[in-house]
């Protein structure tokens, strides 16, 4: 068993002063756990654990349900969990993601909490969501949650007269904006572009754009933005499809055109793109929210950067986004089963996710906490008033072994920015074995 640390909240401990009744529960009388009782909760961040302390010490103060917090480091959490599962450990509320979701769901130990959250859902932004409903239930309530952005060295983009406020690509064109921003955004050492007598591509003083075989922050977007899926609504494994096939040779062609870093470099690092953007020496990185705070911290002013949506296709923007959920754990117990509803509710409510919406761990998926995200943000000297909740997205994976499929096929991909290969015969190689590993 891995090492846990518990971080027992309780009135007592914190000295915390009585905040009202919990939004959404009953007229009944209070929950109560037998004596020195309390309900487990896990997650797999330190920092969410900090910052939960306050605020599951306020749901103890207004209800009485003392809760247990554990930490489990990331592979430890994945590997405990099918464990807990068969020994029937598992803790009263966890945490989720979507890759694990479907099996989490099939192991027929969660609650449908549908039921439990009410109207309370309808607070909730339904992008992070929407991705915890099967089978015309609702699974998980949101936490947080992520999306894909593209973000600009301004300094280096005003500099050649460009916008990186809405860039589209064309795959079928001879051209689009796309290209021709990262065009002039590259220059070697003499000042010359790709294309230019005696360019230089090993002596670039500057690149283009981020094309690199990233799955959530370049792949997924990109392939969605022309029409494509990762996957199936059924989770059958679909990327080699003409637009998907169309997306990643048109990425692995911006590398090979000398319009981003060489495919042979971020194949090797595939955190190259980030470290050169921090550098100063990439005009655009498409990226993650995930990333916010280590730009704000590594930049620390050096240049202006800025936030911008991602690369709009034929089918406009499709930034991806995943989020995290607290699941509950159906108890089999009647008394038990309403205190984790109650802990349910109050982590889908305002005070519930406050605390991480003001330490900026992920976008907030309650609706009424994105100003206190913006502001507590704009403190820090990021705007991100330009990330607005998406329409349509591109979607993480889903089902049981999507990421192990995805891992699978990520090294075939990364062929075609190796040039070993075109995309039109890496994809449906790619896609077979995803296909298969997830079987």
């Amino acid at each position: 068993m891995p090492t846990r640390r518990q971080l027992l909240l309780s009135t007592a401990a914190m000295g915390m002063a009585g905040v009202g009744a919990l939004s959404g529960c009953s007229d009944d009388a209070p929950v109560e756990l037998e004596d020195g009782d309390a309900l487990r909760m896990r997650v797999w961040s330190e920092s969410a654990a900090s910052a939960y302390e306050d605020s599951l010490a306020a749901f103890t103060d207004s209800t009485g349900i003392e809760v247990d917090l554990e930490v489990l480091g990331w592979e430890d959490y994945w590997a405990q969990l099918p464990l807990d599962v068969a020994s029937g450990d598992l803790p009263d509320v966890l945490w989720m993601n979507t890759a694990n979701l479907a099996q989490a769901h099939a192991s027929g130990v969660l609650l449908e909490i549908g039921g439990i959250v009410g109207d309370d859902a309808a607070s909730w932004e339904s992008a992070p969501t929407d991705l915890y409903r099967l089978d015309e239930g609702l699974w998980g309530v949101p936490q947080v949650w992520e999306q894909s952005i593209l973000v600009a060295h301004e300094g280096l983009v005003a500099a050649v007269e460009g916008d990186a406020s809405a860039l589209t690509c064309d795959p079928e064109a001879e051209s689009d904006p796309l290209r021709e921003l990262s065009h002039a955004l590259t220059v070697d050492g003499e000042g010359r572009r790709p294309g230019e007598t005696d360019f230089d591509p090993g002596a670039r003083k500057t690149y283009g754009f981020s094309a690199h075989p990233d799955r959530t922050a370049v792949l997924g977007p990109f392939i969605a933005a022309q029409g494509g899926s990762w996957q199936a609504e059924d989770g059958t494994i679909t990327f080699a499809s003409d637009e998907g096939i169309a997306a990643v040779q048109y990425l692995a062609d911006l590398a090979s055109a000398h319009l981003a870093p060489d495919g042979k470099d971020t194949v090797a690092d595939p955190t190259l793109c980030r470290t050169l953007f921090l550098q100063g020496k990439l005009g655009l990185l498409q990226t993650g929210t995930y990333d916010l705070h280590t730009l704000a911290e590594e930049i620390d002013g050096t240049f202006t950067w800025g936030i911008h949506p991602v690369v709009a296709g034929s089918e406009g923007a499709r930034p991806l986004v995943h989020s995290i959920a607290a699941l509950g754990v159906d108890p089999d117990d009647e008394d038990r089963e309403k205190a984790i509803g109650e802990l349910l509710r109050w982590l889908g409510g305002v005070e519930g996710q406050r605390p991480l919406a003001e330490n900026r761990l992920g976008i907030p998926a309650h609706r009424d906490l994105r100003g206190a995200w913006e502001k507590s943000w704009d403190t820090a000297g990021v705007d991100v008033s330009a990330i607005e909740v998406p329409e349509a997205v591109a979607l993480p994976e889903i089902g049981d072994r999507s990421a192990i499929a995805t891992g699978t096929a990520m090294p075939i991909i990364a062929e075609v920015f190796l040039g070993e290969t075109d995309a039109a015969e890496a994809l449906p190689r790619a896609q077979e074995a995803a296909r298969e590993a997830m079987a």
